[in-house]
């Protein structure tokens, strides 16, 4: 699409070496000016990687972006930084000074001179270049989002505006800045999303349930920001509050719904309306809760409290080595139950099943697999192969059997044609 002249409403200012402009742009201008390095003609053959200055987009989370736009009425962005080159940029300052009437009333100082002149229009003739350094993300959500409902065309979003020369040198320092916005741009984390979001479900949700369901909020759940796992010497908690948060979103998009992935996203940008919020929690909660009933050892922990409840997490943690005391088996179970539920019918029946597979570590499928019971610790990247081996105990057959057994013999030490799968399961229909 040709662009036409463009008058941008600016603060002009300086830091470092750098001279640049805070400005606005409506979402419309800036899906056609603003456009991704490797579009543009600073991206040659021969020199991406001296001349690379965008991460590769990934249209995912351009989509999880466009869809927030979209379907959020309070949504907001921080500033775009975007490199210009080439055209006729223009700076045209105000001449700015308070009128009589205007000056603040104690009759302190008059504006510096450096505030009076930072007030302007950044003026672009059409033929100018500008490219995304930080907010491609952003950037490439607003494309979407802007094609999809051409309402939000006239919305405004911060810019900041910096100058790139098109030499060797600039592009060294174009670069730097680059890698400097996205080196100390620190990310939201999840014990922020579950503290603050008002958008993901799943973050409301596990907020909902540490504050209210009793199975959650009488000290069973780690609140520390940022601890994702328990300790390994951690006698006190079943989980940390990111676990929590982690268990509610996969039982929301593969267990107690069964959601596209565009639905899965949508259930982390758009909040859903409160009847709709209200569904997704009882579900989530009847899950937990047939669970736990299904399972004596969480029922156990469950109905108690204080340091009857300490007493069953130490008994089932360090001295049964029980997988559902660990994230790694909690997890396990969970990603076996999608599978249940297709082949079983239902929940009710999904959960019936699962109470029947082995919970020790020392046993099999875990033993020597999942867990090293000389050094009584958990083995790394196994997980895959656990579950594999779980299947194939319930009755499900393995897309590659004779690799299975390989991989088996080989996670424990001994030659293929000495070793058997473990046995089914008994009592399984």
């Amino acid at each position: 699409m040709k662009k036409g002249p463009i008058h941008l409403p600016a603060l002009s200012a300086r830091m470092g070496d750098w001279r640049y402009y805070t400005t606005v742009m409506r979402l419309a201008d800036a899906k056609v000016w603003i456009e991704f390095a490797d579009e543009v003609a600073e991206i040659r053959p021969g020199r991406q990687l001296s001349d690379l200055i965008q991460r590769a987009l990934t249209k995912g989370r351009a989509a999880e972006i466009a869809k927030y736009l979209v379907g959020e009425t309070d949504h907001f962005f921080n500033a775009l930084v975007v490199a210009v080159y080439g055209g006729e940029p223009e700076w045209m300052e105000f001449n700015v000074s308070p009128t009589a009437g205007t000056r603040s009333k104690d009759g302190g100082d008059p504006v510096p001179a450096w505030a009076r002149s930072a007030f302007g229009y950044l003026h672009l003739t059409g033929t100018e270049t500008l490219f995304a350094l930080d907010g491609q993300h952003r950037l490439a959500g607003i494309k979407l989002a802007v094609a999809d409902k051409p309402e939000l065309a006239d919305e405004l979003v911060s810019v900041i505006v910096v100058s790139h020369k098109k030499t060797d040198a600039g592009r060294r320092r174009t670069r730097k800045l680059f890698t400097t916005l996205n080196k100390t741009a620190v990310a939201v984390n999840k014990s922020e999303i579950i503290a603050l979001d008002e958008s993901d479900t799943g973050a409301i949700i596990t907020r909902r349930l540490v504050e209210e369901h009793p199975y959650f909020s009488r000290g069973q759940v780690l609140t520390k920001y940022g601890t994702t796992n328990l300790s390994a010497t951690d006698a006190e908690h079943f989980m940390t509050i990111i676990k929590l948060y982690d268990v509610v979103t996969y039982l929301l998009g593969y267990v107690v719904n069964s959601l596209t992935r565009e639905a899965r996203i949508e259930l982390r940008y758009v909040r859903p309306k409160d009847d709709e919020l209200e569904k997704h929690y009882i579900r989530v909660v009847d899950f937990l809760e047939k669970l736990i009933a299904a399972i004596p050892e969480l029922k156990s922990y469950f109905s108690k409290t204080g340091d009857a409840a300490k007493a069953v997490v130490k008994g089932e943690r360090f001295t049964n080595r029980n997988v559902l005391f660990r994230a790694v088996g909690l997890d396990i179970f969970l990603r076996l139950t999608p599978k249940l539920v297709e082949e079983k019918g239902s929940i009710k029946a999904a959960i019936a099943v699962l109470s029947k597979i082995p919970r020790a570590f020392t046993n099999k499928p875990y033993r020597d697999v999942l867990y090293s019971v000389a050094e009584e610790k958990i083995l790394p990247g196994r997980v895959t192969l656990t579950i594999r081996l779980l299947k194939h105990m319930l009755g499900f057959t393995d897309r590659d059997k004779v690799q299975l057994i390989k991989a088996y013999a080989e996670a424990i030490g001994e030659d293929p044609d000495d070793v058997k799968l473990p046995a089914r399961i008994a009592g399984i229909g």
